[in-house]
């Protein structure tokens, strides 16, 4: 049963122990380096790219010292104020714009709004594009407006080639607002009533979902032909949202999705980028709790680049910087229209899983890591229905975790009271086997089939006891995994605890300590402190002594300084389990006679013991191995 303990409180961790970097690890890092540096080089622009980037760069400085050279000329001089005057020196700006485009790169930057019940929307005219969204229901650990993506630290441009094959950047134009309502803004670039680029965002009443629609109308003469790809990048600064930076830091991805396959999430503590050859469906910046994700149905194509940057470990709000670049087609139609949908939300599974963002089986939910194979199945499929089913009907969330603790306990009661009688069983046969062990000292060959003989006596399978406690490991890690992750944690106190998504700390010291943290966790102690008595009463119920006594009161505190920084959520439900355990323990025990059990195996040793064709040929085979250990 100290086994038990190990894999029922513990086993999910077992993925935290870091291996030791041997030799062929340094070799498999070196060439993966050398591959990335051939790599780099390989791609890296030629010498007359690099000359037309700088020549582009060049340009574009002219064309903005001559822009301030102008306006400061109109100040100082009536005679440059003259509007034919000032229009003819627009014209002369056009180096690096199409020529009826110039009159929009002068203008004053003005900020517009759009708001339902759920979101926040602020646009700017240069580029209109969305400066900043704010979410209304939330707030940030230190109660001040969730804003998900900033002003100043969020933008999106689009590019293209004008008919002289200079590269043109929306963000570079002053657009004008065309339209507006509560709940939508139109903004526009028009060179005649029948040649322009409108950029439409539309909100609904209410949920998270921006629509996007990019209108290009009567342009194919000022687009240079062959040209068949107008590009979108898009640009965040994340920034913390949660208390602790370590975990909003770990849990930030790019995620996206490609058509007919899974979800891809993006995670890295280097600066990293990669190139997409397939189409995609949609792309997103995670955060821990919160998401920005654009979509589209077939506007986007493929070989989009996503990158991501290093993390400033002396930046305390930053949290990293991520990029996607993606090309959507046009070859020159009279009229064009691009639809793309935004999602600004909160990391909640039924919510994303709920939100239509106009692609087919978007699974915009997989965006939040429930655990690979049947782990994950377990949290999609029972844990997170019955969490929602206790959510409607309870409104404490502590509350929630307790009694969700107590279905998966009853569950799980009759693996536990399989394990328990076979543990019993091997308690009452435990002087046998010693005797045995004594018998053939150190041959562990005769030691291993006198044992099998005397289990197969006894009508005891050794593996009883473990293979119930195995069948819990699904569960076991699917709570792991989900309550680090649970959005309905979020911000949610219970007891002392005032936040559940994070640690109760009920001391900070003040400084760190190797391994365990400035601070204790009273959930994680109390969970400790179960898991000892626990450990205690299993040893005295097996009778387990030596290497393995030990180790089973070893494990708790290693895994106090692991769990001290986790979820309270998730350290509270194992000091529940451990509390219920106890319960079914001491009703088992009152339930079980070992005289019975005695009786039971007695009358097994009675029947006369048939031998399967497996348990022939192993006998056969540890025979022949005697025998030729004897003859060496």
């Amino acid at each position: 049963m100290t086994l038990y303990s190990s894999l029922f409180v513990y086993t999910p961790l077992s993925y935290l122990r870091t291996s030791i970097m041997d030799r062929n690890t340094i070799i498999g890092f070196s060439l993966i380096f050398l591959i990335l540096t051939g790599y780099y080089w390989y791609t890296a622009p030629t010498p007359e790219q690099q000359a037309q980037i700088r020549k582009t760069q060049d340009s574009l400085a002219k064309v903005d010292a001559e822009k301030a050279k102008l306006k400061s000329a109109i100040v100082e001089s009536p005679k440059i104020a003259d509007s034919s005057v000032v229009a003819a020196k627009i014209d002369s700006l056009a180096q690096n714009v199409t020529k009826e485009l110039a009159q929009y790169t002068q203008g004053t930057e003005k900020s517009s709004f759009i708001t339902n019940k759920d979101l926040t929307l602020t646009f700017s005219n240069k580029g209109g594009t969305i400066q900043s969204v704010k979410l209304n229901q939330f707030k940030r650990a230190d109660s001040t407006d969730l804003i998900l993506l900033e002003k100043d630290k969020h933008q999106m441009n689009w590019s293209w080639n004008d008919r002289d094959g200079k590269i043109l950047n929306s963000k570079d134009f002053f657009w004008e607002v065309a339209a507006q309502t509560d709940s939508s803004i139109k903004f526009a670039v028009r060179l005649s009533p029948t040649s322009y680029i409108e950029q439409t965002y539309t909100l609904k009443s209410s949920q998270y979902v921006v629509g996007y629609s990019v209108n290009i109308v009567g342009m194919d003469n000022y687009i240079r032909r062959g040209n068949s790809d107008f590009k979108l990048n898009w640009d965040a600064v994340l920034q913390k949202q949660e208390k602790d930076m370590k975990w909003d830091l770990q849990n930030s991805a790019i995620v996206y999705k490609m058509p007919n396959e899974e979800p891809v999430s993006v995670t890295s503590t280097e600066e990293t980028s990669e190139t997409l050859k397939n189409k995609i469906n949609w792309v997103g910046f995670k955060q821990q709790y919160f998401s920005a994700v654009l979509a589209s149905q077939s506007d986007i194509l493929s070989d989009a680049k996503i990158s991501m940057s290093l993390h400033d470990e002396r930046d305390s709000h930053n949290i990293k910087k991520m990029s996607a670049q993606l090309f959507s087609e046009y070859k020159g139609e009279p009229t064009k229209n691009l639809n793309f949908s935004f999602y600004f939300g909160p990391n909640h599974y039924k919510t994303l899983e709920n939100t239509n963002i106009g692609v087919a089986n978007a699974e915009l939910e997989r965006i939040i890591p429930m655990g690979w194979g049947i782990f994950g199945w377990v949290n999609r499929g029972v844990v997170i229905p019955v969490f929602a089913m206790l959510g409607n009907v309870i409104g404490e969330m502590g509350i929630i975790i307790m009694m969700l603790t107590f279905i998966i306990k009853m569950f799980l009661l009759p693996l536990v009271y399989k394990s328990y009688i076979s543990t019993a069983k091997m308690r009452i046969l435990k002087p046998e086997i010693d005797e045995i062990k004594e018998k053939h000292g150190s041959d562990m060959q005769k030691v291993q089939a006198d044992n099998m003989a005397l289990y197969k006596k006894a009508g005891v399978s050794p593996l009883s006891g473990c293979v119930p406690m195995l069948l819990q490991l699904p569960i076991l890690f699917a709570m792991f995994q989900f309550f680090p992750v649970a959005f309905e944690l979020r911000q949610k106190s219970f007891l002392w605890s005032h936040d559940l998504s994070r640690y109760d700390s009920i001391l900070d010291f003040g400084f760190t300590i190797p391994f365990f943290g400035d601070h204790l966790s009273l959930f994680t102690l109390l969970m400790t402190v179960s898991t000892l008595i626990y450990t205690h009463l299993n040893n005295q119920i097996s009778g387990v002594t030596g290497q393995m006594k030990w180790i089973g009161y070893f494990m708790p505190i290693i895994f106090l300084g692991v769990l001290n920084d986790y979820a309270s959520g998730l350290t509270w439900y194992y000091f529940v389990s451990n509390m219920i355990t106890f319960g079914q323990q001491y009703v088992i025990r009152k339930m079980v006679d070992d005289k019975k059990l005695h009786a039971q195996i007695s009358e097994s040793r009675k029947k006369p013991v048939v031998k399967s064709n497996f348990q022939k040929r192993m006998e056969a085979a540890m025979k022949a191995s005697q025998q030729k250990t004897k003859k060496r």
